[in-house]
Order: C-alpha cells, then sequence, then structure tokens
C-alpha cells in the first residue's frame, strides 16, 4: 500500500478559512514565551484515559499518534512512516520512524506502542480509544521497528482512527500503571513540546522539545492558563496577560473580523461543532413522522444561527457542510415552507399541546431553543424550552424521557461514526448511541455493508444511500455548522489553526507560531 491513503476527505477549502490572519509576512523568531487562554482545563494526568474536547486538544502539544493527516484530511505519515494491508484486510503491518525520542531521552520503539495498545484494549483502564481498537485481535513485534496488528474483522476506518489522539497515543512501555486512571505524574511522549507542570485550575507549562524529530517550535515555552468564563478571556487578551485565547465570544470576533479592534488577529476553526434538532422517534408526539416533517418545513435556519452565532455559522441541511465530499447534492432535503409545514401539522392531528424542547444550559442553547420556539409558534405549535444542567440532559437522553433536544456533533473523516449513531438498540431505556430510539432494518443492513466495505467509492454509494433514509425518516433534521475563533496580539505570527479546532496539528498550530515584539 502507498504511503499515503486518501481518506476522501476534501478540506482544501477548509484550510483556506483555517488560515489565520497575520500583519505583514516576516522570518519566523526563535525564543520567548507564549501564553494561550483555554476554557477549560485537563482532569488527569494519564493521556490514554482522558482524552475528549480540549483534554486532546492539549495532549497534542505533547503527544502523538501513530499516523497523521494532512490539510485535506489525506492519512500521512507520523510516527508511522509507511505501512501495509493484507489483502483479506485484517492485517496491518507499520514501519515506525528510527530515531524518535521521547521526552526523557529514550528511543521509542515498537514495543512502546504496543504497550500503549495493550493499554488501551485493558477493560480495567477505562481508556477513551477502547471502543475504537476493540477490533484489534493482537499485536505482535517482528523487529524493533515494526508493529503488525492483527484486526478480529476488517475495518475500513482503522487508520483514520490511528491519526486522532483520542485512539491511543504512544507512550514508553510500562510508563503507565495498569488500573490506575489518576497516576501521580504524567508519562513523557514524542511531541514537539514536553510537559513542566501543571497547576489545576491555573496553568499547565510546557518547554520546547529540542530533540523532536520533527519541525522544532519556534517557541521557548508555551503556558495554557485556564480561564473558563468568556469575557474574562477577552479582556485577558486586551490586557495584554495572554497572547493567544481560544473560543473568542461571537460578539468579539464581529468586531475582529470587521476590523474594529485594533492590533488584535482571528484564526477560524470553520467546523468546530455541528447543530441539530434531534427527535426521540420511539415515543409520542414525534413517532408522528407528519409531525417531524412539519417542524423540519418550518424551521429557518439562518435565522436560528443569526441569532445564536451572529452569523458566523454555516446553515446545513445535512450532517456535512456543503461542498463536503460527504455531502450529497443529489438529496433534497425539505425546504423553509410554512405552509407546508401548516398542512403537516394538520394532517399530523396535533391539538395545540405543549412540547418540550430539551438543551443543555448554556447562553447559546437557550438563544437557539428560543429562536426554534418562535418559529414553530409561527405554524401553530406550543414549544416550552427545558434547559437542563448536562449531567441531567444526559440521563433525560440515554433514557428517552425528552420529546425533541437540540444536540450537537462533529465531522468525522468518514460518516459511519455519524450513521452509527441511528443502529437499532434493543434497550430503549438505556440507550448508548441511539439516542433518538430510531430503528429501521434496512438502514441497518446498509451501514453493515458499509462498515465491510473496503472499496472507497462503493463505501460512497452506501453513504449516499443510508443519508437517503435519513432523510426521509427524519431522526434528526441538521441545522448547520458552528465555528470557534482563536484572537491573537498582534506579536503572534504564524498561528493557524485548522477545522476542528487544534491547538497542535501536523502543519501548524503552536509550534509553528512565533513572538514578534
Amino acid at each position: 500500500m502507498k504511503r499515503f491513503l486518501k481518506t476522501g476527505f476534501a478540506l482544501g477549502f477548509l484550510l483556506a478559512a483555517a488560515l489565520a490572519v497575520q500583519g505583514a509576512s516576516n522570518e519566523p523568531k526563535r525564543g520567548g514565551t507564549l501564553t494561550l487562554a483555554i476554557s477549560k482545563d485537563m482532569a488527569l494526568l494519564n493521556p490514554l484515559v482522558s482524552t475528549s474536547s480540549t483534554e486532546a486538544r492539549i495532549r497534542e502539544l505533547m503527544f502523538e499518534p501513530l499516523l497523521g493527516t494532512d490539510s485535506r484530511g489525506n492519512i500521512r505519515p507520523n510516527l508511522a512512516e509507511t505501512w501495509e494491508v493484507s489483502k483479506d484486510g485484517k492485517v496491518y503491518t507499520f514501519k515506525l520512524r528510527r530515531g524518535v525520542r521521547f521526552h526523557d531521552g529514550r528511543e521509542m520503539t515498537a514495543a512502546d506502542a504496543k504497550f500503549a495498545i495493550d493499554y488501551t484494549l485493558n477493560p480495567k483502564n477505562g481508556a477513551y480509544g477502547y471502543d475504537t481498537l476493540s477490533l484489534v485481535d493482537r499485536v505482535e513485534l517482528p523487529d524493533r521497528y515494526t508493529l503488525k496488528m492483527y484486526l478480529k474483522r476488517q475495518n475500513p476506518l482503522l487508520l483514520t482512527w490511528l491519526a486522532d489522539i483520542r485512539s491511543f497515543s504512544v507512550i514508553p512501555a510500562g510508563s503507565l500503571p495498569e488500573g490506575v486512571r489518576k497516576p501521580t505524574a504524567t508519562p513523557p511522549g514524542t511531541g514537539p513540546f514536553k510537559f513542566v507542570e501543571w497547576k489545576p485550575r491555573q496553568r499547565i507549562v510546557f518547554d520546547r522539545f529540542d530533540q523532536y524529530w520533527g519541525q522544532k517550535a519556534f517557541v521557548d515555552r508555551v503556558i495554557l492558563r485556564d480561564i473558563s468564563n468568556a469575557t474574562v478571556r477577552i479582556n485577558a487578551l486586551q490586557a495584554g496577560d495572554v497572547d493567544i485565547i481560544e473560543r473568542t465570544p461571537y460578539e468579539w470576533v464581529r468586531q475582529i473580523v470587521e476590523s474594529k479592534v485594533k492590533g488584535i488577529g482571528y484564526s477560524k476553526a470553520l467546523l468546530a461543532g455541528a447543530r441539530n434538532i434531534e427527535f426521540n422517534v420511539a415515543g409520542a408526539p414525534f413517532n408522528n413522522k407528519k409531525l417531524r416533517l412539519a417542524v423540519a418545513h418550518a424551521i429557518d435556519r439562518k435565522e436560528i444561527l443569526q441569532a445564536a452565532y451572529l452569523g458566523l455559522a454555516d446553515p446545513s441541511d445535512q450532517r456535512y457542510p456543503k461542498g463536503h465530499a460527504w455531502y450529497f447534492d443529489e438529496i433534497v432535503a425539505p425546504e423553509h415552507n410554512l405552509n407546508k409545514a401548516k398542512s403537516l401539522l394538520k394532517e399530523s392531528g396535533y391539538k395545540g399541546e405543549t412540547i418540550e424542547l430539551m438543551g443543555n444550559v448554556g447562553e447559546v442553547a437557550e438563544i437557539e431553543g428560543a429562536a426554534i420556539q418562535a418559529q414553530l409558534k409561527r405554524i401553530g405549535m406550543n414549544i416550552q424550552l427545558k434547559i437542563l444542567e448536562r449531567a441531567s440532559a444526559l440521563d433525560a437522553r440515554r433514557k428517552g424521557n425528552y420529546a425533541f433536544k437540540l444536540s450537537g456533533g462533529r465531522v468525522y473523516p468518514e460518516p459511519i461514526p455519524l450513521l452509527q449513531e441511528y443502529k437499532c438498540e434493543a434497550d430503549l431505556n438505556n440507550r448508548r448511541e441511539n439516542e433518538s430510539g430510531y430503528c429501521n432494518k434496512k438502514f441497518n443492513a446498509l451501514l453493515a455493508e458499509a462498515e465491510a466495505e473496503t472499496d472507497a467509492e462503493k463505501r460512497k454509494v452506501l453513504y449516499r444511500r443510508l443519508t437517503e433514509i435519513l432523510n426521509d425518516d427524519m431522526p434528526i433534521l441538521p441545522i448547520g455548522f458552528t465555528p470557534r475563533f482563536f484572537a491573537f496580539r498582534s506579536h503572534v505570527k504564524g498561528f493557524q489553526t485548522e477545522f476542528t479546532g487544534a491547538f497542535e496539528w501536523g502543519q501548524g498550530g503552536l509550534s509553528h507560531t512565533w513572538i514578534d515584539k
């Protein structure tokens, strides 16, 4: 197999949107300390257990997965330089990069990668990547730099998962004790920055790793300051207390984009999150398809996104954005049509009863909910907002104790993880992935075909058919994609995130950033 594998993730158009707004170009300079204000602190020093959300972004500064992706989403070499796949798709052989050093000076070998995989596969450890790697039967080491992975069944997404730090990162063999979720120290990684200290809810400090195998960072030190309040973050940036912030408040982004705030640049993560309306199709009232379609025709996506995100978000009627490889132009979604919505509402038998729309606590969710409430009132629906704390909302979703809800999501390199959310589940009182309670046997059968299909073009045909079924049955109504913005002071040069909002990635991020002052 070639060293690069196409994923079909056509993201060239996204890279342009992710580029930072910089001043006049100049040569990178070395030295200095860069301070980034983050919205959420780490929870653990264990890089294999806690790697979701902001945790993954922090880990990517100091740890690395086997593979990586380029700006178009193609799989590229990283700690593994080359790989081969057997004809039956069940054996993957990886040749690891030689001379890679951990932050403690040890050389990385295949034994270290095997340790990380075995640790992740041990259910006692509670590793985040356990479900992803559960298809791995065993790992063998033909020599010091060769890793051979045997699968229980073929899966076309394995390489994609191995390019994601949430599956696992390579750490030294024996560096994490079995069954200990909270180690007293973080193991050394191979990334461009090495861990120095962590003061919970205050700061995390990293220094440049001068023995890094790839492009060495320009700055000497990176400090991540925990500033959870968005207003406090932007104030700290303006005051010069920090150099760069993540998750810039939208009201400030608009002013920065329009150059109303001087001396501040920005970088846009175009597809940081998805916004959807999801129906509980297993119970009243939305087990009635005509009622779901009435909502679909009543919704004005642009109006919702304008209200909640000041027009900075992009509407979409599918789980991928228009122009993406997995967006299917030939699939027609219900258009905004109030007359059609009113007609379907009447046919559904709806009599004006109150229906609860559930969301998580947060100003944006409340604004989204209020916009949807007002839109559905136009066709005669009586909607009451039910905004819950995250834990209570999760419990309600898993038990099916809701009518319909606001939901998020992310963009995956291929649609399978999104489609798997709608596989039939036997216990509707304990919903793991399929929170809508949706069940379509034809959908299940086609999904099983897609999961086993190794030919990318044949998978695409199956994905289109699966998307058509979901579009017709409407367990979920896509609204659009929300960006996130980094904002930085004028002396910060070279910073660019990618489409999901990473702090560090193969072709950009903090290691490519320098200070000019």
